[in-house]
């Protein structure tokens, strides 16, 4: 820049280069608007970025009479943006915080949604749901920076694969602390044979034939699904859950990953 006689504005810049670069593709964005996407006027008490929420429930194949849950809504975010987009769905979030669900509540009221969402202060470990009644799952899942989880996160995947039914999905969003414990084989594992397939105590194939891929998957290039495929390659199954997409994304000062799951058989829980 200096040859060319340029000068950096940082503080108040004519315009904004994004560049984000990694062993497989590159991508360079220029904004077209003052205001960042992820702002959202019906949302008075900001968590997860909009963006992300967005993004988590486009993956998760949301169709109308379904039930929806976020077993640790935080400020109901992802329950807000999926309800924007898909309507006519039943959907619950839970959380075990009071103030969190006190700004969830708020956010809902201001979004035009109490009507649409049910909120219940219940433990993710303990939902009072029986077992394979839920149609879809979504949820960020604590970091451990700002909240701790206070249980393994084996013991909150076993929960949800409890409460999921066969063919339903779960996408999560995982710090890199929670995909390196899963990927090293952490959760309760049953191998995958080359067809996709879980084969069980007496023999029998399970397979898993997932649906069309939706939402973001479409329209992703082939540098991207490369990245998908690696990093599912590397995530074995947790039980009954199968990993089907998977997707880097970046939070600002720290990059996470939104996994998509999906129930491949009755887990017997």
């Amino acid at each position: 820049m200096k040859q060319f006689g340029w000068k950096a504005d940082l503080r108040n810049p004519n315009l904004e280069i994004f560049i984000h670069l990694s062993d497989i593709y590159s991508v360079v964005g220029i904004p077209v608007f003052r205001v960042p996407l992820a702002s959202r006027a019906y949302i008075r008490t900001t968590g997860l970025r909009s963006t992300i929420a967005w993004a988590m429930a486009s993956v998760a194949e949301i169709e109308a009479g379904m039930f929806v849950l976020d077993p640790m809504c935080g400020f109901g975010t992802i329950l807000l943006e999926a309800a924007k987009e898909w309507p006519d769905v039943y959907y619950v979030g839970a959380d075990v915080s009071t103030s969190q669900l006190l700004g969830a509540s708020d956010n809902l009221k201001a979004a035009g949604l109490k009507d649409k969402i049910e909120l219940l202060k219940v433990s993710v470990i303990e939902l009072p749901l029986p077992s394979e009644s839920v149609d879809v799952i979504i949820s960020d899942i604590p970091f451990g920076k700002k909240f701790k989880l206070g249980k393994d996160i084996r013991s909150i995947l076993q929960e949800l694969e409890r409460v999921l039914r066969v063919g339903g999905t779960v996408v999560l969003l995982l710090s890199e602390a929670h995909h390196r414990r899963l990927k090293d084989g952490e959760g309760r594992s049953i191998p995958l044979n080359s067809k996709g397939c879980h084969t069980d105590e007496l023999g029998v194939a399970k397979c898993l034939i997932p649906k069309e891929k939706t939402g973001i998957a479409k329209t992703v290039s082939p540098s991207l699904e490369s990245s998908n495929q690696e990093c599912l390659d590397k995530m074995p199954p947790f039980g009954s859950l199968v990993p089907v997409e998977c997707y880097k994304v970046s939070l600002g000062k720290t990059d996470a990953f939104i996994y998509k799951y999906k129930k491949s058989h009755s887990s017997g829980l």
